[in-house]
C-alpha cells in the first residue's frame, strides 16, 4: 500500500486554509501551523469574484455553498455606483449582469468570516491545526523538508507548503528578494451595521483617496479607504487616530458617505500601508512551494489577493494528485500559475496608482476613465473568467531556475 502523502501549510490565513482544506479533500495528511493565538475577528472584508468562487467550487462543493451562506451573494440587477466626492454618479457598474455572463456570482464577505469557513472546511477535510506555532526556518536534508517551528519541535512532511504572507520566512530563506515594495499608499478598513446605505454597493473618488464600499453579510458594509501617504505615516497614528485623520480627509464629501465612516467603530479598524512585489518565476525549492501572498504579494485595486490564493490552493492539490513524485507536482504548480499571478500582479499595480489619482489632474483622468468604461477596472473581465478546467495539468513540468 503507497504511504499517505503529508503536507505542512506555514500559515493559517485565507490562503493558507484554503491550501490545507484542498489538500485535505485531496486525501493528504495536512498540518497547519499559525503564529496567531486565534483567527481575529477583523473588520475588513473582501471580494470573492466569479474567479474566487469557482475555485472554491472545485475545492469542494461544500465549501463554495458555504462561502455562499456566509456573505452577500450579488444579484443579477445589482449595480455598484461609481462616484465622485461630492456623490455624482460616474457609471452604474453591471456586477450582477457580470455573474450572469459568466455563470457565478460576486460574493462579499467578511475576511474574518471567510477566514472561519475555511478553518471549518480544512478541519472538515481532516487537517490539524496548530494554532500560536510559527515557522521559523526549514531544511531539505534528504530531500523531505522539515519545518522547523517556534516551540522548538519539528515537522517532517513529503511537502511544504508556505503561505506565510508578504513577509514569508520561508520566501526569505528560498529567494532572498529583500523587502515588499511600498506602493505609495495606505489603507485603512472597517465595517458599519445598520447603515442607511446598505446593501448599495458603491466607489467614491477623490485626489489622493479611493473609498470601496460593499455589503457582506446580514446588514453589514464594508469599507476600505486608499489614501496617498508617506510609509508608516499611518500605522503609526492607530486604530482612533487614522479614523479621525481619514474623516478629516474626506471633510465635505458626500455626507452619507462620511456618516457611515463615522459610524464605524476604531477597534474594528485595520490600518495597513500596501506593498507587493515583483513576480518571479519560481516558486518552488525541491519539495518546498510559496503560496498566495508569500508567492505573489499584490495590490490591493482588484481585490484579487484572496481569489487568486484560492486559486493556487486548488492547483496545487490537483497537481499533488497528479503527479507520483510530490517534486516534479510542485513544478507542476508553478508553471501552471507564474504566468497569471505574474500578470495580475502588474495590472493590480497600475491600476492602483491609477486609482489613487494622488494629482488633480489624475483624479479627473480616473475620474473620466470610469465615466466612459462603466468600469472601476479596465481588466476586471479579463481576470475573473479564469475557471480550474482552463488551468489543465501539465504533461510535462518545466524545470525550475530558481535556488
Amino acid at each position: 500500500m503507497t504511504a499517505r502523502l503529508t503536507a505542512v501549510v506555514a500559515g493559517g490565513g485565507i490562503g493558507g486554509l484554503a491550501a490545507a482544506a484542498a489538500l485535505g479533500h485531496a486525501g493528504i495528511a495536512v498540518t497547519v501551523v499559525e503564529r496567531a493565538a486565534r483567527i481575529a475577528d477583523v473588520g475588513s472584508g473582501l471580494m470573492l469574484y466569479q474567479n474566487g468562487v469557482a475555485a472554491a467550487d472545485a475545492i469542494d462543493a461544500r465549501l463554495g455553498e458555504r462561502i455562499r451562506a456566509a456573505g452577500h451573494v450579488v444579484g443579477p440587477d445589482d449595480v455598484r455606483l461609481l462616484m465622485d466626492s461630492a456623490g455624482t454618479v460616474l457609471a452604474r457598474e453591471a456586477v450582477g449582469e457580470v455573474g450572469v455572463r459568466l455563470g457565478l456570482p460576486q460574493v462579499p464577505v467578511l475576511r474574518a468570516t471567510l477566514q472561519n469557513v475555511l478553518f471549518q472546511e480544512a478541519v472538515d477535510a481532516g487537517a490539524e491545526v496548530r494554532l500560536g506555532t510559527a515557522l521559523r526556518g526549514y531544511a531539505q536534508d534528504g530531500g523531505r523538508p522539515s519545518a522547523h517551528l517556534s516551540d522548538g519541535s519539528i515537522l517532517e512532511s513529503d511537502v511544504l507548503v508556505a503561505a506565510d504572507g508578504l513577509n514569508s520566512v520561508v520566501r526569505a530563506a528560498m529567494l532572498g528578494d529583500g523587502p515588499p515594495r511600498y506602493l505609495g499608499y495606505t489603507s485603512v478598513r472597517g465595517r458599519v451595521v445598520g447603515s442607511p446605505l446598505h446593501p448599495q454597493a458603491f466607489v467614491i473618488n477623490g485626489q489622493g483617496v479611493q473609498i470601496f464600499v460593499a455589503p457582506a453579510d446580514g446588514d453589514t458594509l464594508y469599507w476600505t479607504a486608499k489614501i496617498t501617504a508617506p510609509p508608516g505615516e499611518w500605522p503609526a497614528m492607530g486604530q482612533e487616530g487614522a479614523l479621525a485623520a481619514l474623516l478629516e480627509r474626506i471633510a465635505g464629501w458626500h455626507e452619507p458617505v462620511a456618516d457611515m465612516i463615522r459610524s464605524a467603530s476604531p477597534a474594528d479598524l485595520a490600518v495597513t500601508d500596501i506593498h507587493d512585489r515583483d513576480p518571479v518565476p519560481c516558486w518552488v525549492d525541491g519539495r518546498v512551494a510559496l503560496l498566495g501572498d508569500a508567492a505573489h504579494p499584490m495590490a490591493p485595486a482588484m481585490g484579487q489577493g484572496a481569489n487568486t490564493a484560492l486559486e493556487d490552493a486548488y492547483v496545487l492539490a490537483r497537481s499533488l494528485r497528479s503527479y507520483d513524485d510530490p517534486g516534479e507536482a510542485l513544478i507542476a504548480y508553478q508553471t501552471q500559475r507564474v504566468e497569471r499571478t505574474a500578470a495580475i500582479v502588474l495590472h493590480s499595480r497600475r491600476q492602483g496608482a491609477v486609482d489613487q489619482g494622488a494629482s488633480r489632474t489624475e483624479a479627473a483622468s480616473r475620474d473620466d476613465a470610469m465615466r466612459s468604461s462603466g468600469r472601476k477596472d479596465a481588466a476586471t473581465l479579463e481576470v475573473v473568467d479564469w475557471r480550474p478546467d482552463k488551468d489543465v495539468p501539465c504533461s510535462k513540468p518545466v524545470a525550475s531556475s530558481g535556488t
